[in-house]
């Protein structure tokens, strides 16, 4: 029986892991290819739902940069704004959250060796009499060394930060699906009331250049004026999983977070559900190793708990990409007609689709 866990990766959803096993006394070694925590943390957003960040249990107070109380939705010639009475969203400073994150995993009595790149035989090495967990990101290399299923659907983004950039509203986001993205939009988001990032994305299967897509999109009408008086500070592109691998598990090995794909398909969002996932990977590990219950338990609980809602963020992500421009306008002139955008602005999650489902039908039985 392993009574040590070995997780390969210090992101969000690894440090997270170190956290709650070292809390509960279990041996816990965490290996970062990178020299400092958080290194690359900035080349995905860092927006992230309220709900969601309640469920964490952590600090991340000195992370926020803005408050996001609502979102437009633009197609082809139609829009179509939210704006919730109540916080629904904080824009994080990536890098921060997970120096926080180390801090506090590190607190707890694990050990993170950072600077520590683990080729395959290493990983396979150190498997021989501990627990490995693959927190490693989407290009997985636990994933490879234990030869798990692939990842089918990817998403390639491209985004930049721009100072004293036109914000129109700097606590709203926009998405943009007249963007020339196939399969993804584009989208900008207020850093504060003169700093905006603005990005888009597409399925890796269309074969295009992430930042050739930018270019185009930074050109549109809206976006320009945007910025047009603005500085460039830094561009970044990043792969996003948007499916989860048919298996997480195998033996004494784990899959967390990117690794896993438990990404949401519809934003390529990752934080939340990477981290929930490690908090039921840490359940499963703590069982393992103090009860001798099988980690594979892993696979049922995680899916039971999250793969609904990530199963759901699929089927919306799919319904997008097949009605394009000119069918976003449909649904938005749909959506206002019945009230959808009232009902999202009320009831909106931006995590739990299933959970919206659910209150649309109590709000609508009850009358």
């Amino acid at each position: 029986m392993q009574n040590k866990a070995i997780i390969v990766g210090a992101g969000t959803a690894g440090l997270i892991l170190a956290r709650e096993l070292a809390s509960k006394n279990i041996d816990v070694e965490v290996f970062e290819a990178d020299k400092e925590v958080g290194q690359h943390a900035d080349k995905a957003s860092g927006i992230l739902s309220a709900e969601g960040l309640k469920l964490l249990g952590i600090d991340y107070s000195d992370a926020v940069i803005n408050s996001l109380y609502g979102a437009t939705i633009y197609g082809r010639k139609e829009a179509m704004s939210l704006n919730a009475k109540k916080l629904m969203a904080y824009v994080l400073d990536r890098k921060l959250l997970a120096k926080i994150l180390y801090r506090d995993a590190v607190a707890a009595g694990a050990v993170v060796r950072l600077g520590h790149m683990l080729d395959r035989k290493e990983i396979k090495e150190l498997g021989a009499d501990s627990i490995i967990v693959g927190a490693d990101g989407a290009v997985s290399k636990v994933a490879s060394a234990f030869d798990f299923p692939q990842i089918e659907k990817y998403i390639l983004t491209y985004k930049a930060e721009y100072e004293n950039a036109a914000v129109l509203d700097p606590h709203s986001v926009s998405l943009f699906f007249s963007s020339g993205s196939r399969n993804f939009f584009g989208w900008t988001a207020p850093y504060s009331k003169s700093n905006l990032e603005i990005g888009i994305g597409e399925w890796m299967g269309e074969r295009r250049n992430s930042y050739s897509l930018f270019s185009e999109f930074v050109k549109t009408p809206k976006i320009k004026e945007s910025i047009k008086n603005s500085v460039k500070l830094k561009g970044l592109a990043s792969l996003i999983p948007i499916s989860p691998r048919r298996k997480t598990v195998k033996k004494n090995v784990i899959l967390v977070g990117d690794a896993a794909g438990q990404v949401k398909a519809t934003t390529g969002g990752g934080i939340i559900f990477g981290a929930l996932c490690a908090k039921t990977a840490a359940e499963c590990i703590i069982n393992s190793i103090r009860k001798g219950i099988p980690i594979s338990v892993y696979e049922k609980l995680w899916r039971k708990r999250y793969g609904t809602d990530l199963a759901l963020h699929m089927q919306l992500h799919r319904y997008y990409s097949v009605l394009g421009s000119r069918g976003i306008d449909t649904m938005i002139k749909i959506s206002r007609s019945f009230g959808i955008d009232r009902f999202l602005e009320e009831y909106g999650d931006m995590d739990r689709p299933s959970l919206i489902i659910k209150r649309f039908f109590y709000k609508n039985n009850i009358r």
